[in-house]
């Protein structure tokens, strides 16, 4: 039996400990502070301390009252502090840690008012301080009209587990050594705008409560912000980082803005929730901005941005819209999408169309299945094809990687059974699609690869149709037939390799297939037919006829490429003319028949003595057309919005 009485006791126990104990720890830790007063102070600032190898005023586990601004304690807590930083010629870091500051600390009226320009610092500064005031601010070397003030303090200012009641204010200012506050508590808002840091800046651990300001500030070393907490909006826009940047497993509550910011180093967001929306626009990223497996609850705004380098979005949780408009990439940008989650129906990746689709990159095919699905919808819902066509190609050559690694893994004792067959078929044939037209993106590289079949196979056709000089009567064209077939030939294979070469991802093995589908039939047809020779009727006539009746552009998708043998249609159907200048363009226009089934007049192979391997080469070129046009058709459908429709109609 269970005993009430003790369910009630523990029960009365936990709601002891989650209500009454923090605040009996606060007491607690505040019982153990004690008050800094003037005498404390006076007797800190003259009893330095050593710490990290600099003289310390060690204000450290006090409670520090600056609540009334007109209490003499608060202002001789500025004057006391700034005595003893002017009396001596080093810098002196100032130590707060693990003490509690009640009121409005104004960080920016401890060290030295300076103005920052040539020859108006004090001598005060030594050489290397005074090259790292003016790296800090190089604009301010100039003559100007007005010179600013600002704060400098000289030594590190140390404030780890401190507590901040009221607002503090550091704007303004530079510090030339670090600045610590890992573990700190900011209860109200900090003014850290206009802050320049030589030396690094250590917020790790930090809990904002109230507004942070860190705008228009420069980070020349490493800034850590690592594990912190923004329960209010944070600003870190038009600043700039020089070294690395570490937000890693941070909280933003509230809005998190880094607009017109200049990161030159990596930026790391890994691990970190974003409540509200996260703004990089019209920032600047010469390294990596790293958001590995953080959560993206609301707008990521990167409009306008310049990528010279890495988005790590590997395992982010997308809930909301990712903003890519107008952003300018590098040939060395690129998106890591590997593992992106779209974790609610509003998730949505927006960019340029036809840019940012390049950009996205996902490393491999296994456990990025749902990715790609994902990407790939997320565009065509967006009507973006080409961007969705760029990742499903993506996809495919992951695919394809994969199974050429599974056949190549494979024992030796599955070698060569069907299984393996099937496979190496389908490699094969993805292959294939991957390198003529870039699975069905690419209309370019298409129609490159039709026009140089037609060119091929019209120069072939001419050679054995004009060359026959084995008979009794040679059949031999004339010259200048001979220098335009030639010349036309070569001018439209250049021009459709060159096109290759630039539109194509892989061209040499692009050239290479495409040499082994159209070259190795056509020329061993060609070889033997003029070894062997000719010997039949009508050898001082063109084996290639046309339909006499007509002369205009037709499609001739369903036209077979021999003449048809019924008498009636027969005697419409005259031998071409050899004696034409333009006799050659005979030649094409059949191949154009053949490959793109479109033609200007309707030539066909005669059906009365013909060699068989002639009629061999026309049926192969046909049947290369019929797989062409099918290409063709399929990746016209997938690059033109609606096409398909039009097309199945």
């Amino acid at each position: 039996m269970i005993d009430v009485a003790q369910v009630v006791q523990a029960l009365l126990l936990s709601i002891y400990l989650t209500l009454f104990l923090p605040t009996f720890q606060a007491i607690a830790q505040t019982e153990v502070h004690s008050y800094l007063t003037t005498e404390i102070l006076e007797s800190r600032t003259h009893n330095l301390i050593q710490q990290q190898g600099r003289e310390t005023i060690d204000l450290s586990n006090f409670i520090i009252d600056l609540a009334n601004a007109d209490s003499e304690f608060n202002q001789y807590f500025y004057q006391e502090i700034n005595k003893a930083i002017a009396r001596v010629s080093q810098p002196i870091s100032l130590n707060f840690s693990d003490a509690i500051i009640q009121g409005d600390l104004k960080l920016n009226q401890l060290g030295i008012a300076s103005a920052i320009g040539a020859g108006v610092l004090p001598t005060l500064f030594t050489t290397l301080e005074q090259e790292k005031i003016a790296q800090s601010y190089p604009l301010q070397s100039e003559a100007i009209q007005q010179i600013p003030i600002v704060n400098i303090f000289r030594g590190s200012i140390y404030c780890d587990r401190t507590v901040f009641t009221g607002s503090v204010d550091a704007s303004n200012s530079l510090y030339l050594q670090s600045v610590t506050a890992s573990e700190a508590v900011f209860q109200r808002d900090s003014n850290f705008s206009q802050t320049n840091f030589a030396k690094e800046l250590n917020f790790s651990q930090v809990m904002f409560v109230g507004k942070t300001d860190f705008s228009h500030s420069h980070f020349f070393e490493p800034a850590k912000f690592a594990n912190a907490e923004f329960q209010t909006i944070a600003d870190f826009s038009h600043s700039q980082y020089e070294a690395q940047t570490d937000f890693s497993h941070t909280l933003f509550t509230e809005l998190a803005d880094f607009t017109r910011s200049v990161f030159i180093d990596t930026v790391d967001l890994s691990q970190s929730i974003f409540r509200d929306r996260l703004i990089f626009a019209k920032s600047k990223f010469l390294n990596s901005l790293v958001l590995v497996d953080s959560s993206l609850e609301k707008t990521v705004t990167l409009r306008d941005i310049y990528l010279n380098s890495l988005i790590d979005l590997k395992d982010a949780h997308l809930l909301n819209r990712l903003d890519f408009s107008n952003a300018f990439f590098t040939p060395q940008a690129r998106i890591n999408a590997s593992g992106l989650a779209f974790d609610t129906t509003e998730a949505q990746i927006i960019g340029q169309p036809g840019i940012i689709g390049k950009y996205l990159n996902i490393s491999r095919l296994q456990g990025n299945e749902t990715v790609f699905r994902n990407l790939i919808r997320n565009f065509r819902s967006l009507e973006q094809i080409a961007d969705a066509n760029n990742l499903e190609y993506e996809q495919k050559q992951l695919e394809a990687r994969a199974m050429g690694d599974r056949l190549t893994k494979v024992s030796w004792q599955k070698i060569f059974t069907w299984g393996w067959f099937r496979l190496l078929s389908q490699w094969l044939i993805l292959n294939l699609l991957l390198l003529l037209g870039n699975y069905g993106t690419n209309i370019n590289l298409i129609f490159s690869l039709g026009i140089m079949a037609i060119a091929l196979f019209s120069v072939l056709f001419w050679l054995l149709d004009r060359y026959r000089p084995g008979i009794s009567q040679p059949v031999i064209p004339q010259q200048n037939e001979i220098i335009t077939m030639l010349t036309s030939y070569l001018a439209i294979e250049t021009i459709s390799a060159i096109n290759i070469l630039m539109t194509a991802d892989r061209p040499w093995l692009t050239i290479m297939a495409i040499a082994i589908i159209l070259l190795p039939v056509p020329v061993v047809i060609t070889r033997v037919i003029y070894q062997r020779g000719r010997y039949h009727e009508l050898l001082d006539r063109s084996y290639f006829v046309e339909n006499a009746e007509f002369r205009e552009f037709r499609l001739l998708i369903g036209r077979l490429p021999i003449m048809p043998r019924f008498p009636f249609f027969r005697d419409r159907f005259m031998p071409i003319l050899w004696d034409r200048r333009w006799s050659w363009l005979n030649y094409y226009d059949f191949s154009l028949n053949n490959i793109f089934k479109l033609g200007f007049n309707d030539i066909r192979l005669r059906d009365q003595y013909v060699p068989g391997l002639i009629s061999t080469l026309v049926w192969y070129q046909w049947c290369l057309g019929v797989l062409y046009i099918v290409l063709l058709l399929w990746t016209l459908s997938r690059t033109i919005p609606g096409l398909n429709l039009l097309i199945y109609f």
